[in-house]
């Protein structure tokens, strides 16, 4: 089966290298060419327009980090409404706005084209491993049509609902995990403040109700000091505003989440957009005088 895939970013390097690893002939496009060397290397063709994608293919896969990004190469000259044809899928695995999906499935729709939005977590490991957790959102008959695909950088899928539904169960998820992640982060210099070894805090919350997937990053991440991305801390504050933004359509005032905001929009203005979320820990070690590091 021929596939497109476009956006061969942090997380579509992976997915779209697990792609062919399972055997699918790639027609790939990217913004920047050179992301796409080491595919065109394996023998991925080349498109030069989203447009040209969806024509060679009936399944097109788009990774992209905003919302825009996705309209402009829906929308864009020589975008891939300009090259729909009746019966093609488009599966959408960016972090995308419930709204904007919903709307670009009922203008595909028009033209006989079917609209999966299918997010994703498990960040670049889980992209890297093919484990990734997948969240379809859109008509049955067109997961399944697309499942070995799907299954092929997923290990956990599932159908949520209609078109959109797939991002509502993504913002959902990202609110729940940031918000542990700034928690986290709160409690450890707190405890570290007050005298505990991080090393002691880890292992007895591990075990506790305090356990998290944040939590769990940090033997990797905060207590080596290491904070480059698997989730980048400008990606993580476009999410909570997508999420902020659907609790406003809802009517919820979503406190937890603004409180993510704001935690991440001060990583941002201290410089620290391009690392992992774990760095919203850097600004309360300064602010307490200590480090959350495991000790030699």
């Amino acid at each position: 089966m021929k596939v497109g895939f476009i956006g061969i970013g942090q997380m579509g390097r992976h997915m779209s290298s697990n792609l062919h690893k399972a055997g699918f002939e790639l027609v790939v496009n990217d913004i920047k060419k050179e992301a796409a060397i080491f595919l065109l290397e394996k023998g991925a063709a080349w498109a030069a327009t989203p447009k040209a994608v969806t024509e060679a293919c009936r399944i097109v896969i788009s990774c992209l980090p905003s919302p825009e990004s996705v309209e402009q190469v829906i929308h864009g000259a020589d975008g891939l409404k300009a090259g729909w044809k009746k019966g093609d899928i488009f599966i959408d695995m960016s972090t995308n706005s419930p709204v904007v999906i919903r709307r670009i499935a009922k203008e595909a729709g028009n033209l006989g084209v079917k609209v999966l939005d299918c997010p994703v977590s498990g960040g670049t490991r889980g992209a890297e491993a093919g484990t990734l957790t997948i969240m379809v959102g859109g008509e049955a008959s067109a997961l399944e049509a697309a499942r070995r695909v799907l299954e092929a950088m997923g290990k956990n899928i599932f159908h949520v609902g209609d078109a959109g539904c797939g991002n509502v169960a993504k913002l959902v998820n990202n609110l729940i995990g940031l918000a542990c992640n700034s928690a986290t982060a709160e409690g450890f210099v707190l405890g570290v403040k007050a005298g505990i070894k991080p090393e002691a805090l880890y292992d007895i919350i591990s075990v506790s109700t305090g356990n998290n997937w944040s939590l769990q990053q940090y033997p990797n991440t905060v207590f080596r000091g290491n904070f480059e991305p698997g989730f980048k801390v400008s990606l993580a504050y476009k999410d909570i505003g997508l999420a902020l933004n659907l609790g406003d359509e809802y009517g919820m005032t979503l406190p937890a989440g603004k409180m993510v905001r704001n935690d991440l929009e001060q990583a941002i203005k201290a410089g620290w957009a391009d690392k992992g979320v774990d760095a919203v820990i850097l600004k309360l070690e300064k602010a307490a005088g200590v480090e959350v590091r495991k000790h030699k």
